[in-house]
């Protein structure tokens, strides 16, 4: 027993140095990057600084270019450069402006009294290298230090377009006027142009002294931000290196119950699939509602039983013939409470402990009823699209004859006399032609875009005029009409008219259902999401088989139907972004519920 403690508390030891040593050394790595990431940060701050002062000066510098470009095109006599360096030296942040000869000679400074002096040795010069581009030095000015930016004064660039040439021919001009006489100006103003805007040799160079206490300012107060964030980073590094060193200590404290941390993961009786677990030998852990309603079991005690004891056949030998590997999905058939077939993809991996003990099964049962309905819905819109393409191809190439076709029965009909066997027969060619051209006018419909025309529709108005509408027919076959209006029902944004035409075309297969009379009634409901009309009748029903392919294209059970009816009322049903369902039973009669949102959705909405 005592050595059995101290092999322990070795253990223990030994795991505890291995994780300081782990943490020590994710410390140093964690420092060093930080510390890499903040100087980075640092330099590239400190660059965007630098920039942003550069970029500052060369404005200013463009500025001053401008204005003195401007004054020699329109008054040669107001030469202003003195004065605006004057002006502008005024603004925050400027410590001086001035410009010099080549040879560092002061032409023109926002103090005028420094005009005349040399502001920069050749040797200094030498080191500032002045040029066309841009550049920058910090530099003593008196007191105190300034970030001068400075190039090459050129309001007149110097270049070898023809604009240029020109701009170089028109201040040879003036300076030949000047010479002249031709324009009055004082020696001094000759004398500074002359400087200004030398003929050969190089040009002057201008000279922005900002002032460098803002820049170090931002330099310090960027610095300091680095060092904050770096220091939270690594606090945050820190107690991520703690978090996961508890977090390790803590796993292996509970690896005692890792067995049963495990099922309990795993099962999950919120999953909208079902879930069957099964223990080591086999028998059920756990059967979650999700599948009690799946496998259609009355009893919810099965714990502890073994699967071929409760589970369906299908099922239960699945489960018992899987060994210790995963099992992919497969499709069984269940029988629902009426009796229906569900089919029920199942699917499983085992659970096992980190040494590879096997401590049960985990089983996923997936209602597959809908994945069918959208697999049969991309079939039908595959369908539709095909017809769609087969209307658009032919329909034109159709029509054509069809017109010379009726043109010609008519023309040969109206030779013969009226009531003759001859006439007769042109009659029903031309019958038959438009009876042709109106199944292809039902088909392009089919395929065309619904473009809905939305406009506030009262619903109750909207069935009383479809009922109004085959009243005459309904009382010559003895059928009763029965309509139940909601009158709390709010206006629907729908198209009337397609919405008319779709509940016309189910009333009127109602009427045909209904040879020896019966009754048609519709019942209209509403909550605060949707509207729902039920169109039910007391007619022959229809099939299983039927229900399920009516909506297709040229699916009919009618000798004289063309199968496109019930297609387009699906169709536009889908636009207005709702549903229809069918309830029959034959011998009984047929339902159609249409479901429409009370906000507007689907096409145009």
């Amino acid at each position: 027993m005592k050595e059995t403690i101290l092999r322990k508390k070795k253990v223990v030891r030994s795991q505890f140095a291995t994780s300081l040593w782990v943490l020590i050394g994710g410390i140093i790595i964690l420092g060093l990057a930080i510390t890499l990431m903040t100087i980075r940060g640092i330099n590239q701050e400190n660059r965007q600084l630098e920039t942003f002062y550069e970029e500052k000066g060369a404005s200013i510098i463009t500025a001053l270019e401008a204005g003195t470009r401007t004054d020699l095109r329109h008054n040669i006599r107001a030469l202003r450069l003195q004065t605006m360096l004057e002006e502008m030296s005024s603004q925050s942040g400027i410590l001086f402006l001035m410009a010099t000869d080549a040879n560092g000679m002061i032409i023109a400074h926002s103090d005028p009294a420094v005009v005349g002096t040399r502001a920069f040795t050749p040797q200094q010069l030498a080191e500032l290298k002045p040029g066309k581009s841009t550049s920058w030095r910090i530099m003593e000015q008196g007191e105190h230090k300034a970030f001068v930016v400075y190039r090459d004064f050129t309001p007149f660039k110097r270049g070898d377009g023809t604009s240029s040439q020109r701009m170089m021919h028109g201040m040879h001009r003036m300076m030949r006027n000047m010479r002249r006489g031709d324009i009055g100006c004082t020696k001094e103003e000759h004398m500074f142009r002359r400087k200004l805007f030398p003929q050969d040799g190089p040009a002057p160079v201008i000279y922005i002294g900002l002032d460098e206490k803002t820049f170090a300012t931002a330099q310090t107060v960027n610095r300091e931000h680095a060092l904050v964030n770096a220091v939270f980073i690594l606090l945050i590094g820190l107690a991520g290196f703690l978090a996961l060193s508890w977090a390790q200590k803590a796993r292996q404290s509970r690896r005692r119950l890792q067995s049963s941390e495990a099922l309990a993961n795993e099962v999950m009786y919120n999953l909208p699939d079902g879930l069957l677990v099964t223990d080591d030998e086999g028998r059920i852990a756990l059967l979650n509602d999700i599948a009690l309603e799946q496998l259609n079991i009355k009893d919810s005690k099965v714990v502890g039983s073994m699967p071929s004891e409760v589970l369906p056949e299908c099922v239960a030998r699945l489960v018992e013939l899987t060994g210790d590997e995963a099992l992919s999905e497969v499709e069984v058939e269940c029988l629902g409470e009426q009796g229906e077939a569900i089919p029920v993809g199942v699917s499983g991996s085992a659970v096992t402990l980190d040494d590879g003990t096997s401590i049960g099964y985990v089983y996923m049962l997936r209602d597959l009823r809908e994945v069918r309905r959208l697999e049969a819905e991309v079939r039908r819109k595959e369908k539709l699209a095909a017809v769609g393409s087969l209307a658009a191809g032919v329909a034109h190439e159709i029509r054509n004859p069809l017109s010379s076709i009726k043109g010609y029965a008519t023309y040969f009909g109206s030779r013969f006399d009226e009531g003759s066997e001859d006439r007769e027969a042109a009659n029903i060619m031309v019958h038959e032609v438009e009876r042709l051209n109106r199944v292809i006018t039902d088909l392009i419909n089919l395929s065309r875009p619904s473009d809905l025309r939305r406009s506030e529709t009262d619903m109750n108005a909207l069935i009383a005029h479809c009922f109004g509408l085959i009243k005459q027919d309904a009382a010559s076959h003895n059928i009763e009409l029965d309509l139940q209006a909601d009158e709390t029902i709010p206006q629907l944004f729908v198209d009337p008219d397609r919405l008319s035409q779709a509940v016309l075309n189910i009333c009127l297969n109602s009427l045909e259902a209904m040879p020896d009379g019966g009754k048609l009634s519709m019942n209209l409901s509403h909550t605060d999401e949707k509207v729902t009309l039920a169109i039910a009748d007391t007619g022959k029903g229809i099939s299983k088989e039927d229900v399920a392919r009516i909506f297709e294209p040229y699916y009919t059970t009618k000798s004289q139907g063309t199968g496109l009816g019930l297609s387009i009322v699906l169709k536009i049903v889908e636009a207005h972004g709702g549903t229809i369902r069918v309830h029959s039973k034959e011998g009984v009669g047929a339902q159609f519920v249409i479901e429409i949102p009370v906000s507007p959705v689907g096409e145009n909405a």
